[in-house]
């Protein structure tokens, strides 16, 4: 990185790191040595000489003093954690629908202490002389550090810019092997790849309790476009399992939706519905039966009007990745597992599960391709086994008479075998859009624009908030969201360090768009 080539969000997090006097000074100049690419001499000079970041010497006010000492309720198994911008007003609604819903769940409220100088605010003109933060959250204010469990830590201690694009940026080894909530305004969250044998890591961030306050600046403009009200939830269950959900709400009211409950104006009630229902991958025999049977538990209670499925056919019998390694053939052979037929029957009756529901969507994904490229580019007569040789003739027939009808809108193999079973359900093309509440549901996520490689960086660019599938890993960049996989967490390709997680995501009634995490095939305390 060159000097002349800093953007302003650059700035900002430099300079947010360079003055957090909650880390030590060799720890803000190994973070900026990496940010900027340059030598710690380098990053000195152009901190201190170049961008004017003076150290000074800083009064904390008594309210924040309070906070760095604020210590966590060990007796409680819920916790709920959101965040807070100094010398600006609280969103008055969710703060009650908060208190009330902790008061319900029997939860523990944080709310961490976010501090930004704006010079433009149009709450106070004071903040250069006087910091401070609403009566209404000085109760639960919180700039200390807590391992509420032996898995999960609140990182209140961290400051972190609120106009910061991707807030978590650099703090992925802060915690350890923790999972870990930070405070910001915007609403993201990131897997971190564990080893085999260690529990998933997330990296969340909380959302806000207070009224949108950012400079009139390129990147105070963006952080305001960004600016969501919301929480984290964390539930304990027992030494070993903990559960995590981020909760969004709504700008105007502060209501919101969390799995089962609704929260309107301090009273709660139970859903009966989600608008839609996004499984994660499923790759039907490397699936994991417990998730999706307390999937279906969860849809018995929360019914989905719209459901959405990705990955159904797996490809495992006949796969591009594996057909010439005589080996694994050999062991597939011994199994049974290369046989197609049997592959395809076993994916069409797993499916009439979701013949209950009014809406089911079947997005085209890169798994159903595994399918139609064995047709294109294996020759029958030279398979490692004969048993697929009639099924290679009749699918190429149907693939035939698809590109005869239309060769630019080929409908796929898996997609009609489908159709045949279950003509009630629908099934998207590879352009196809299927939207439920202003949400982009009919992408896999593996195509991005012009065809390129798909990744949710590059669709939180679009115009429209999506939710893709494809990574097994569940990711939030503000508008855009990843689903994680309903398979099991190893399934022999993804080798070394993972950041598989069985999660789903559902869209609530209110068009508030939630995370469905699963540990060990459950997802709540509820």
């Amino acid at each position: 990185m060159n000097f002349k080539d800093l953007t302003s969000n650059d700035i900002d997090y430099a300079r947010g790191i360079y003055q957090d006097k909650s880390l030590s000074w060799d720890e803000r100049m190994n973070i900026l040595v990496k940010f900027f690419g340059k030598s710690e001499r380098t990053v000195r000079k152009w901190c201190s000489e170049r961008l004017g970041f003076k150290e000074k010497v800083e009064i904390e006010p008594e309210q924040y003093v309070k906070a760095k000492a604020r210590v966590h309720d060990g007796t409680k198994k819920r916790f709920i954690i959101s965040w807070a911008q100094n010398n600006t007003p609280v969103h008055t609604g969710l703060m009650k629908n908060i208190e009330a819903y902790a008061d319900f769940i029997n939860a523990d409220i944080h709310i961490i202490a976010g501090r930004y100088k704006n010079p433009t605010s149009i709450w106070t003109t004071e903040q250069e002389q006087d910091e401070f933060w609403y009566d209404e959250v000085v109760d639960y204010l919180d700039a200390n550090r807590h391992d509420i469990h032996k898995y999960v830590s609140i990182l209140s201690d961290i400051k972190i810019q609120p106009t910061a694009v991707n807030p978590m940026t650099g703090l992925q080894a802060l915690s350890g092997v923790n999972s870990c909530v930070f405070g910001s305004p915007k609403v993201q969250l990131e897997m971190i790849p564990v080893l085999e044998g260690n529990k998933p890591k997330m990296m969340l961030t909380t959302g806000a309790v207070t009224k949108k306050n950012y400079t009139d600046s390129k990147s105070g403009k963006t952080g305001e476009f960004h600016h969501t009200f919301g929480f984290v939830v964390v539930e304990i269950k027992d030494d070993e399992t903990f559960f995590v959900r981020q909760v969004t709400a709504d700008d105007k009211t502060g209501n919101f939706t969390d799995l089962y409950y609704r929260v309107e104006k301090g009273e709660i009630s139970e859903v009966n519905g989600f608008a839609a229902a996004i499984l994660g991958d499923i790759h039907y025999g490397h699936h994991d039966q417990e998730v999706l049977d307390s999937t279906m538990k969860l849809f018995e209670r929360v019914k989905p009007k719209h459901v959405i499925l990705h990955d159904v056919f797996d490809g495992n019998s006949i796969s591009h990745h594996e057909m010439k390694d005589p080996f694994i053939q050999y062991g597939k052979e011994v199994a049974g597992t290369n046989d197609l037929g049997k592959e395809i029957d076993f994916m069409l009756d797993s499916l009439k599960a979701f013949e209950q529901f009014e809406n089911v969507v079947i997005v085209r994904s890169n798994h159903d391709d595994f399918l139609d490229r064995w047709l294109k580019n294996e020759d029958w007569k030279k398979q490692p086994t004969y048993k697929n040789s009639r099924l290679y003739m009749k699918m190429s027939d149907m693939l035939l008479e698809q590109y005869a009808n239309d060769p630019y809108n080929v409908k796929g193999v898996i997609p009609s075998i489908i159709n045949e079973r279950y003509p009630k359900f629908i099934t998207l093309g590879r352009s196809a859009s299927y939207r439920v509440k202003d949400w982009e549901l009919g992408q896999h996520g593996d195509i991005g624009s012009n065809g390129s490689r798909g990744s949710l960086l590059q669709f939180r660019k679009l115009n429209t908030k999506i939710v893709v599938g494809h990574y097994h890993s569940p990711g939030r960049k503000d508008g855009a969201l990843a689903v994680g996989t309903s398979t099991k967490l190893r399934v022999g390709y993804n080798r070394g360090a993972s950041s598989w997680l069985q999660s789903h995501v559902v869209i609530h009634n209110d068009g508030r768009a939630q995370h469905i995490n699963f540990i060990d095939g459950e997802f709540t305390t509820f």
